[in-house]
């Protein structure tokens, strides 16, 4: 059933990349000679347009690529240092432990919304600023997860096997440990994904987002003036980042149920 989900959900985001890449469009060109172009009747603007001639279907395409670009930076590197301190954190415990899990609990605890919208307001933007803000609370469920399995993973028999042998704490931990803490955490990449994406949109509904960076969020919010009498400048783009979101999540919880589906057997 989720892969069949997934297969819907992704046609959508799927015509509209392909689109932006393949019919050349710009999405910051204006024509005000064809606004509010009704969708479906001309290939070129499958979407129509809004109130300044504006490709539609461009605009979203180009939205839809700066939130997986954001998403992806920032859920990579989530990814790299939440499973570098979690190690850290599980494997040598003692104070680097107790240090890691407060600075953990601290940022979990603390409204990451509140501070990204800060970060944003004070500093601008721009796609290295969103990602940094974005990455300062994302790094706590990865590590979170690692350090569980590293706490399991040191008193195995083969963990103390390499010990005894005088291998190296480093040693261990990426010949031994990374492998099995590894996919572990993989699942947690794609709700990280999901997530973030929903995250720059949110800022870019906000007015949080450079003009030249087009966000799906933007978009939404731009149009909103016109909800009511072209509700299709909402509803398409509104599908856009739902889509995204879901596809995700949906790839996650796909994943998370074929892991337990294999510890069973």
């Amino acid at each position: 059933m989720l892969p069949f989900l997934i297969l819907i959900f992704s046609v959508y985001p799927l015509f509209i990349i392909s689109f932006y890449f393949f019919s050349g469009c710009s999405p910051y060109n204006i024509d005000l000679k064809n606004i509010f172009l009704p969708p479906f009747v001309d290939f070129d603007f499958p979407f129509g347009t809004n109130e300044f001639g504006q490709n539609l279907a461009c605009m979203i395409g180009k939205g839809m690529l700066n939130s997986l670009k954001v998403s992806s930076f920032a859920s990579f590197v989530s990814f790299a240092l939440g499973t570098a301190l979690g190690l850290i954190s599980g494997y040598f415990g003692g104070i680097r432990d107790l240090l890691i899990s407060r600075l953990i609990d601290f940022f979990q605890g603390f409204p990451s919304l509140v501070f990204v919208i800060f970060i944003v307001a004070i500093f601008g933007g721009g796609d290295d600023k969103i990602i940094l803000s974005l990455t300062v609370f994302g790094w706590t469920s990865f590590a979170r997860i690692a350090r569980v399995e590293a706490m399991r993973l040191k008193e195995s028999d083969f963990i103390l096997s390499a010990r005894v042998i005088g291998l190296s704490s480093t040693m261990i931990i990426l010949k031994y440990v990374l492998p099995f803490v590894v996919p572990a955490v993989f699942t947690q990449l794609f709700f990280s994904f999901s997530a973030f994406i929903l995250a720059e949109g949110g800022l870019g509904f906000l007015g949080l987002r450079p003009a030249k960076s087009l966000s799906l969020g933007a978009i939404i919010s731009d149009e909103m003036d016109y909800i009511m009498t072209y509700p299709r400048l909402v509803i398409f783009p509104g599908l856009a980042l739902t889509s995204l979101v879901v596809i995700f999540n949906l790839l996650g919880q796909y994943i998370m149920k074929n892991k337990r589906r294999n510890r069973s057997l």
